[in-house]
């Protein structure tokens, strides 16, 4: 009992570090984040003696005097590592003088849990607040102006977006269509008992997983070139047809998107369907032989049911692919410029104008959103018609 009351009585004690070291820390990352990437900017201007007129909160004086405020302000500004360094110290000698605290089950749940909340944090809520906030601005190299909702009137009226999401949604379709049957009965043919070479048919299947999309984009642009010596071309020369260019056709171009989509995801989603295989007990199909049922009734009256948990896992990340594609359109293209745009998808759509233009960052921030919540609402559409959610509690 006095042993506790020590340790109590050291905590109190301790707990200023504790707090003034939170505290210092919190300022010098909100510090880092109020400079919104132009620390180098200030840090110049700031030893320089240079222009701070626009990392100044409320105005200066006609003189350029600054307010004592606006002087702790600046100052915590530039000395924001040394801001956040001492906050580590002071938290890590609160650490130092409450050993205990490293052997406590009630504090350990909360330590485990911090590295997600703060990773989380720093490279989801926080981008996704800022992207957010300059949707609604115009960034220019000189600052930051609030349009409103300029930036979305000009996305919606822009007839390059449409293109861009057709493209994509085209895209997805075909290739959920694909790539969900067919990895699904490739995986049940090498989990038959009849499959004498079902491990030397996984390894080759899942093979162009391991390849670079860079690597693979280069090799179907030449595959798909336009000379006649090209590998698709020759194979239409084996059926007597003339050579064509498929990368300035639109189906043609979509054909060789989805198919570079087929060759590198079907092994990694035979994986998928294979595990989901091995979780159905073989009790069942052994049931089903004594029943008298075929390969295919076993098929689709234990596997298709029962697999449902993996199809709709499956289809889910094959929903997100197909709406976030853009490397393997870029390659194969050669660029983000494709012939009367048969290839931009709305992320290339979104690059095009984020990085390739100048001064379209608010721009691209609003399509970026758009995006996210276009993904968001099919996939909920998808999960609810799945009843992964929805209609459980109908149902109970």
């Amino acid at each position: 009992m006095q042993i506790q009351t020590v340790h109590g009585r050291r905590k109190r004690k301790a707990l200023p570090l504790l707090v003034l070291g939170v505290l210092l820390l919190v300022i010098g990352i909100a510090s880092l984040f109020a400079l919104q990437g132009k620390a180098i900017q200030f840090d110049r201007n700031f030893d320089n003696n240079g222009d701070l007129s626009g990392f100044i909160f409320g105005t200066a004086g006609a003189d350029g005097s600054r307010s004592f405020l606006q002087n702790i302000a600046l100052t915590l500004l530039r000395q924001r590592a040394l801001v956040m360094l001492a906050g580590l110290l002071l938290i890590a000698g609160f650490v130092a003088l409450n050993r205990e605290l490293l052997y406590s089950q009630k504090l350990a749940p909360y330590v485990f849990v911090a590295p997600f909340i703060i990773t989380f944090a720093v490279f989801f809520a926080y981008p996704m607040i800022t992207t957010v906030i300059m949707s609604f601005q115009e960034i220019t190299g000189s600052g930051t102006t609030w349009v409103g909702l300029k930036n979305y009137q000009d996305m919606f009226a822009n007839k390059n977006f449409y293109t861009a999401v057709q493209n994509s949604a085209t895209y997805m379709v075909l290739t959920c269509a694909i790539l969900i049957p067919v990895p699904m009965v490739l995986a049940y043919i090498a989990e038959s008992k009849f499959s004498k070479a079902g491990k030397f048919f996984k390894t080759v299947a899942f093979m162009p997983v391991l390849c670079s999309v860079v690597v693979a984009g280069i090799i179907f642009r030449m595959m798909f070139s336009e000379l006649d010596g090209a590998l698709m071309n020759q194979v239409r020369g084996l059926f007597g047809l003339e050579p064509i260019t498929w990368l300035k056709g639109a189906g043609t171009s979509m054909f060789a998107m989805v198919l570079l989509c087929f060759w590198r995801w079907t092994g990694m989603n035979m994986l998928y369907y294979m595990a989901g295989l091995k979780s159905i007990p073989s009790e069942l199909y052994e049931a089903a032989e004594i029943d008298g049922a075929n390969s295919f009734q076993k098929f689709t009256k234990i596997c298709l049911p029962l697999l449902k948990p993996t199809t709709i896992y499956v289809l889910t990340i094959s929903i997100y692919a197909g709406l976030s594609m853009f490397t393997e359109s870029y390659m194969i293209f050669g660029g983000n410029n494709s012939p009367k745009n048969y290839g931009l998808t709305i992320v290339g759509y979104l690059y095009r104008y984020g990085f390739e233009k100048v001064d379209k960052f608010g721009f691209a921030s609003a399509v970026g959103l758009v995006l996210l919540v276009g993904s968001l609402i099919i996939t909920l559409i998808q999960l609810w018609v799945t009843g992964t959610i929805g209609r459980r509690g109908e149902k109970a």
